[in-house]
C-alpha cells in the first residue's frame, strides 16, 4: 500500500465514521482481503481503526482520533475551539448554526489543555439594535449555503436608496465593516455590498446559479480604472488622533513637541475620502499633497458658505 493511499483510507475513515469493506476496495480497485489486511496494518501502526461484524457492520475509526495529536497539535486545537466560539457571535441563540458550534465546542473543550477563553470576538454593534445583525447574518448565510438569490434595498454611496437581486458568494470582513460579495443583476458585474447599508433583506425562491468562476478575469483597462492611492502626511491634533489611528492605518507617527503627531497614511483618490479627512475638523492639517489640501480647503468654504447663507435668511425673516 503506498502512503498517498495510507492517508487517503484514513481520511476516508474521519470524513464518513464509518464505511464498508467494498466500498473501499471499489474505491482502490482492490479486493476487500487486501482491505482488511490494510486495517491490520493500521491497527498494528497504532491508529485505532477497527472492524465491526454484522447488519450495520463495517470499518470505523475512534472519534477521538482526528483531534489526537497525531492530526492536530494542542495549539491547532486551541485555535479551532477559539474560532468555533467567536462564529456564535454571529447567530441568534435559536439559530441551529450557533447550536451546532456550541457543541462542536463542548467536545472540543474535554481534547484542550490551553485556555480557550484568551480570545472573544463579537461583531455586533455596541447599540442596542445590534441584535439585528444575527438574523441577517443567519438570512446570509442561509442563502449562501442554499444558493438564493437575495433581494433588498441598498443604500448607495451618494445616499440613493435602490432595489437590488444578487447572487450572494461570499461574507468578508475588512477594514472594520462587513461586506456581501456577489453578482448584481441590476448592474450585471460583481459587486460588494456593506451591510449597514442593507434593508429589508430577503432570501427569494429563485436558484443563485451565478458564480464567481463564471465571471472572467479582470482585464488590463479595468484594472486601470481602480482608484489612485494618495500617501497623506498631516500633522493631527489631541482630540482626533485616536480617531486618526481607529479610521486609518498609518505607516508613520511622529509625535510632535507640542502634543500633536506628525502622520502619514495612504487612502483611494474617491470623492468620499474627502468627507472623512474634513470630519476631523481643525484638528487636522494636510501637509501634503497639495491637491488634497486645497480640496479639503475648499469643502470647509462651502460649508462655512452654508451658515453664512442660513444666517442671512434668518435675518430677512
Amino acid at each position: 500500500m503506498q502512503i498517498e493511499e495510507l492517508f487517503e483510507f484514513v481520511y476516508i475513515l474521519i470524513d464518513k465514521k464509518k464505511v464498508t469493506a467494498r466500498e473501499i476496495s471499489e474505491r482502490f480497485g482492490v479486493s476487500t482481503r487486501t482491505v482488511y489486511r490494510w486495517l491490520e496494518a493500521l491497527s498494528l501502526s497504532g491508529i485505532p481503526v477497527y472492524s465491526m461484524k454484522g447488519r450495520g457492520g463495517g470499518i470505523a475509526i475512534s472519534e477521538k482520533y482526528a483531534l489526537d495529536n497525531r492530526i492536530l497539535s494542542d495549539e491547532e486545537k486551541l485555535a479551532i475551539l477559539s474560532s468555533v466560539k467567536a462564529l456564535n457571535s454571529l447567530s441568534g441563540s435559536q439559530n441551529p448554526v450557533v447550536n451546532a458550534n456550541s457543541r462542536a465546542a463542548e467536545k472540543l473543550s474535554g481534547l484542550v489543555s490551553g485556555d480557550a477563553d484568551w480570545l472573544e470576538v463579537d461583531f455586533a454593534p455596541w447599540s442596542p439594535e445590534g441584535k439585528a445583525v444575527s438574523g441577517l447574518f443567519a438570512t446570509l448565510r442561509e442563502s449562501i449555503l442554499k444558493k438564493r438569490q437575495l433581494a433588498f434595498d441598498y443604500f448607495r454611496g451618494d445616499g440613493n436608496l435602490e432595489k437590488r437581486i444578487v447572487h450572494p458568494w461570499k461574507l468578508i470582513y475588512k477594514g472594520q465593516a462587513w461586506y456581501l460579495q456577489g453578482w448584481c443583476t441590476s448592474r450585471k458585474a460583481e459587486r460588494f455590498f456593506k451591510l449597514t447599508r442593507m434593508r429589508n433583506v430577503e432570501m427569494t425562491g429563485r436558484s443563485a446559479n451565478v458564480t464567481k468562476k463564471e465571471i472572467p478575469v479582470e482585464s488590463e483597462e479595468e484594472a486601470k480604472n481602480e482608484p489612485e492611492l494618495l500617501e497623506i502626511k498631516a500633522l493631527v491634533f489631541p482630540p482626533r488622533i485616536s480617531y486618526l489611528l481607529d479610521t486609518f492605518i498609518c505607516s508613520q507617527v511622529l509625535p510632535q513637541k507640542d502634543g500633536s503627531i506628525l502622520a502619514t497614511f495612504s487612502v483611494p483618490d474617491v470623492d468620499w475620502i474627502y468627507d472623512m479627512l474634513l470630519s476631523f475638523h481643525a484638528n487636522m492639517k494636510i501637509i501634503s499633497p497639495e491637491a488634497v489640501r486645497e480640496k479639503v480647503l475648499s469643502l470647509a468654504k462651502n460649508v462655512q458658505k452654508l451658515y453664512e447663507d442660513s444666517n442671512c435668511n434668518n435675518k430677512l425673516k
